[in-house]
């Protein structure tokens, strides 16, 4: 009898050491736009001498979360390594977080894996926050309408003016001479001009050049996604004919998923676009193996879109039925 008895407190004392592992989700803003970039905090709470594990990322269409690396121990300051198993991590973590979507947007639950003092394990799981999602334009209806166009006033202009109208041309004209004698010379007649190549072949030897320069064995993660983003944008931009060098990431994915050869490769340019993005701006060390990944998805996404084009081509004339 007092062994069941025992055996009952200690098991309602564990499920209550359980109960009180809490999850709470604290963004930084609650109203944000589409493709908007802003701070997400995990936070665990739980008794004396719990260690946690939280995701590193999380991607739910049309959420994604990015974790943010914690920063580096003082000088002289054991490295939490020595002391703690791997990937186990305070209290808290950090995230970035990006919505592609409009409307409500709900941040699912999310799942941390604890460990309590005496070594028991389990999972806790967070409740949804909800997030408003809004566009761009400006929220007064008044300010989303095109300015009035009023009619040309009339400007009086004299004789001084139109003077200097034409010195000033014909100053431009002697400067754009001089620079055309001057390059003239400078070029060598023996360099023929390059021929035109077509938009995958030269997306191929960009990239086998990026391979070459040995940037992702160097480490050199920001020069190296930098040029591979760039690679990725000059080829879509040259195959569909839009400005796509001149979008941003949300207006780029926004115009591939509308697109009938770029909606199938619009997922993974949003992928590298966001870890781009997070290497270039936020300064985050990214991982070979990842960028290896995203390199091999380019080589896709060009393999992809070629295949597409090419079956969306006519046949030609002589080609037989």
């Amino acid at each position: 009898m007092r062994l069941a008895i025992a055996f009952l407190l200690g098991a309602v004392a564990a499920g209550a050491d359980e109960a009180a592992v809490r999850l709470e989700v604290k963004p930084a803003k609650t109203d944000v736009t589409v493709g908007e970039t802003f701070g997400v905090t995990l936070e665990a709470k739980g008794p004396a001498g719990a260690t946690y594990l939280f995701p590193a990322d999380f991607a739910e269409d049309p959420i994604e979360l990015h974790s943010v690396p914690a920063a580096p121990p003082p000088s002289g300051t054991p490295h939490p390594a020595t002391t703690t198993a791997p990937d186990v991590r305070p209290d808290a973590q950090a995230y970035t977080a990006s919505v592609f979507g409009l409307g409500d947007v709900v941040i699912p639950p999310l799942a941390v894996h604890y460990r309590l003092a005496d070594g028991r394990e389990g999972e806790a799981y967070s409740a949804p926050v909800k997030l408003k999602v809004g566009t761009l334009l400006p929220k007064d209806t008044k300010e989303q309408k095109l300015a009035d166009i009023r009619g040309p006033v009339g400007v009086a202009i004299g004789r001084v003016f139109w003077i200097a109208v034409a010195a000033a041309v014909g100053l431009l004209a002697a400067l754009a001479y001089w620079l055309w004698r001057r390059q003239r010379k400078a070029a060598s007649p023996a360099i023929a001009p390059a021929p035109d190549v077509a938009p995958h072949e030269e997306a191929r030897r960009a990239l086998e050049q990026l391979v070459a320069s040995g940037a992702l064995g160097r480490g050199e993660m920001r020069p190296f996604y930098i040029a591979l983003t760039g690679i990725a944008k000059h080829y879509l931009e040259r195959r569909l004919g839009a400005p796509v060098q001149e979008m941003t990431s949300a207006e780029m994915v926004a115009f591939l998923r509308e697109h009938p050869v770029g909606v199938e490769v619009a997922t993974p340019l949003r992928d590298l676009s966001s870890a781009a993005d997070g290497v270039k701006f936020a300064r985050g060390e990214g991982l070979v193996a990842e960028a290896e990944r995203h390199l091999a998805a380019v080589q896709a996404l060009v393999r992809s879109v070629e295949a597409k084009v090419k079956a969306a081509e006519p046949p030609s004339p002589g080609r037989a039925a």
